[in-house]
Parts: structure tokens; sequence; C-alpha cells
């Protein structure tokens, strides 16, 4: 039987007949994210609706929706809007990709009262179901969002494309990966790299990842590993979590490299133990192949030829025992050198030198403080804030200035515990 190729995977779209061709998942992707053509309408604003299943809805700034819609006014839509049309019967049409285009003509309409921003140009996809939406919804986030703003999105949404790519079409995960690179440009590596993630890391050391305290390729090594070594990374990184940033770096490192040298030495074990296996077959077929000799001989069919094959097949099984006591000196070693490594990483923790309490709660203290204050000014001092502040009324202003008053004090005492040297 032939092998089946990717292009000979039928995946049907909602209440389109699966046995018509034009209507399976590359198709429907072709449609939507490529060239092809297809049906383009001019809507008006007031009949397209967002998303409500977009997880990146929300995440651009007013500043950038208009610094896009003034570059749309410069150099007009360069790409078309993308909608469904399932909720036509509700006069709506639901934006499957182009939401921060919408947003941007939609601003310019709102500034410039101009009808020529009162519609858009969408290209319209009809027969969906709401798989087939979420299909197009996640492919086209991550064709132009990626993961370099939010790596928790950009994890999940590769996940859920990938799982709703199997539930289309029933394919395994292996070609619905194959798929996804093909329509999204993530390579089919990192898509790997995010299913194991998502599905085999600790919770504790994914919450680290997601508020970007640990590397990315640190927490890959993390998750190949079992869930009781998992457990104790864990421990491990939240309790140096609570000391400050610094010390998990820290503690992440130590971990990372007494992993790294774990998961070495169960590649030993584990090449060491399939060789092994191997002999074993070996010895088993020596061994019957030297009792049908010996059974010959005892019958009487005693000849100097059968003499040397008897004599062969003994050497050859003393030479496999050898062989096989190799594999097994080996890998009691190897299994020694990794309950070792094993045991260093309980012991990573309590190298931490804290100090007295007191020290503790102040570097706490201030730890916290300082967290605060990072993200606090961060908020005040982006261009959105201030162009916030400028606009606000006596009221609005005075409170925002209290609360940076409160920030300083804050600041204030940090420093001044740290000018009488108590660390």
């Amino acid at each position: 039987m032939a092998k089946m190729k990717l292009s000979d995977i039928d995946m049907g779209l909602g209440s389109i007949p699966t046995a018509d061709p034009k209507h399976d998942a590359k198709t429907l992707l072709n449609l939507s994210l490529g060239t092809d053509a297809g049906d383009y309408r001019s809507i008006p604003l007031s009949m397209i609706v967002l998303n409500p299943k977009n997880d990146y809805s929300g995440e651009d700034s007013p500043d950038e929706i208009e610094e896009l819609a003034r570059d749309i006014e410069r150099n007009g839509l360069l790409h078309n809007v993308v909608v469904s049309d399932r909720t036509r019967d509700l006069g709506k049409f639901m934006i499957l990709s182009g939401e921060r285009r919408f947003k941007a003509v939609s601003w310019l309409y709102e500034t410039r009262r101009e009808n020529q921003y009162s519609v858009i140009l969408c290209k319209v996809l009809s027969g969906l179901d709401e798989l087939d939406e979420m299909l197009v919804l996640d492919a086209a986030n991550l064709q132009t969002r990626g993961g370099l703003q939010d790596e928790r999105r950009f994890r999940k949404a590769t996940i859920r494309f990938i799982d709703n790519l199997r539930r289309k079409g029933g394919v395994s995960e292996r070609d619905a990966v194959l798929l996804a690179e093909k329509y999204t440009g993530v390579s089919d590596k990192l898509i790997e790299k995010n299913i194991a993630v998502e599905t085999n890391l600790h919770p504790d050391i994914l919450s680290l990842l997601d508020r970007d305290l640990i590397p990315k390729n640190q927490a890959v090594q993390y998750a190949r590993l079992p869930a009781e070594t998992q457990q104790i990374l864990a421990q491990n990184l939240l309790a140096a979590y609570e000391i400050g940033a610094a010390e998990l770096r820290d503690v992440n490192d130590k971990l990372f490299l007494a992993t790294k040298t774990i998961a070495e030495l169960n590649a030993q074990v584990e090449t060491r133990i399939r060789g092994m296996r191997e002999v074993d077959e070996e010895i088993s077929e020596a061994q019957l192949s030297l009792s049908a000799l010996n059974a010959m001989a005892e019958a009487g069919e005693s000849s100097e030829e059968l003499e040397q094959q008897i004599d062969v097949v003994r050497k050859t099984l003393y030479d496999l025992e050898q062989q096989k006591r190799m594999y097994v000196n080996t890998i009691s070693n190897a299994k020694a050198a990794l309950r070792k490594s094993e045991d260093r990483l309980s012991g990573i923790a309590a190298e931490r030198k804290t100090g007295d309490a007191k020290t503790d709660d102040i570097a706490l203290m201030i730890n916290k403080t300082m967290k605060k204050a990072e993200t606090s000014i961060a908020a005040v001092t982006s261009k959105t804030s201030v162009n916030r502040m400028h606009r606000m009324d006596m009221t609005g202003k005075k409170v925002t200035l209290e609360r940076l008053r409160q920030l300083r004090a804050s600041l204030d005492a940090v420093i001044r515990v740290l000018e009488k040297g108590t660390l």
C-alpha cells in the first residue's frame, strides 16, 4: 500500500461536503492567508465584530493603532481583513484575521469622519464552522505576531492550532506539525518544543517561564525530565524566587547544569541498556545453536568439522558473556553517577546563603518594593500614559501626583535601609 502524503489528507470544513476537494484545510488556509481568488466585499464597519476567541485582542496600544492608521491613510490598506459570514443572519461578519487593521480604519473614521473609512474591503469566507474559524485565526496570529511579544500566547496558539488540525482531519501529530510549519512559518522544531513545554512541564516552572523569569531553552530541558525530578526543580526555583531575581538566576543556572548532566547520564544508561538487550538476544541465539550442535554430537554425528563449529560457538558465547558483564558494570556506574546528580539537585537549595531571618525579611521587602517600583515607573513613563496625563482634569492629576509621591517615599525607605549598611 502506497504511503499517504499530506496532499492526500482529507480535512473537510464545516457543512461543506468532505468529498469536495476545494474545501479541505489546505484550501481554507490558502484562501484566508494566501493570494487565492476569493469573495471580496466592501463591508460597513458597523457590520464587523471582533472575534471573542482572539487571545491577542487588546494587546496593541492606542499609539500603535494610531501609527498603523496613519500608515493606512498614506499608503492604503495593503492587506485585506478576513472575515467569516457564519453570523451573517445577525447582520454581522466576524474577524478572523486583521483585527489591528480594522481598529486602525475605525480610528480613521472616528477622527476624520470621511465616508471612505466607513467601509473596509474584506475577504469573506463562507461555510465555516467554529473549528475552521479557529484554524484561520490562529494561523494568522502565528504568521504575523509569532512569539516575540508574548511567549505564553504564542505557545498556546501553536498547540491549539495543532490540536484543531488533528481534530479536523484525523491526522497524526507529526503531519499536523508539518502542516502548521507550512502555513504559519513556525519551524517544526519550535512547534515540538512548545508541545513538550505545554504538555510535560511542571505547572510552577511553566508559570516562571510565562513571566519571563527563566529562559525558554532551559524550560524545554526541564520538560524532558521525569515528573519527580521536575518537582524538586520547582521547589528550588520557587524558594529562590522568594529571595529575588538574582537568586533565581543563580539557582536556575546551577539546576540547569545539574539537569543537563542528568539528561546525559540518562541517555548513556538507555544506550547501554539497549546494547545489553541486543547482546542478550545474541546470547540466546548462540545458546540455541550450541544446544543443537551438542545434540548432533550426542546422536553420534561426531566429526572434526562439528567439533570446530562447537568450539566457535562456545568462544562466541564467552565473548558475548564478557560483553554483557561490561554493559552491566557501565550501567551500574552510570546509574550511581545519576543518583549522585539527582541528590545534587536537592542540595542546591541548601547551598543558598540566606543569612539571618531579619536580613531575609529586609531582602524580600526590598525585592518586592523594587519590582513594584519598576512596574509603576514603566507604566507612568510610557508614551500612552504621558498623553493621558496631559488630558487629565485637575482631580485626576492630583490623584496621580499623590501616587507618585507614595512611590517616591517607598523608594526613599529602601535607599535609607541600604545606606545604613543593613545588608
